[in-house]
């Protein structure tokens, strides 16, 4: 069975895919929505003891990887 911190992990990436369109898209929530599925990927490894899934820290100067590169041509 999931973990609460999987489902609400899967409401946030619908949330995200959904607003990624282009007339409500938003760099800024984007990242924070991808900084709390991050989150919620480490308090769920951290149930199970699964270091395998917790991400590396990355800190707000580091580049920041971008999921969907073709937004950026705006």
């Amino acid at each position: 069975m999931p973990t609460a911190y999987l489902l609400a992990k899967d409401r946030i990436e619908q949330a995200r895919a959904m607003l990624a369109n282009e007339v409500w898209y938003d760099a800024g929530m984007d990242h924070l929505l991808g900084i709390a599925v991050a989150r919620l990927d480490e308090l769920d490894a951290e149930l199970s003891d699964d270091t395998s899934k917790i991400a590396p820290k990355f800190s707000e100067a580091s580049p920041r990887v971008r999921l969907m590169p073709w937004l950026d041509k705006r």
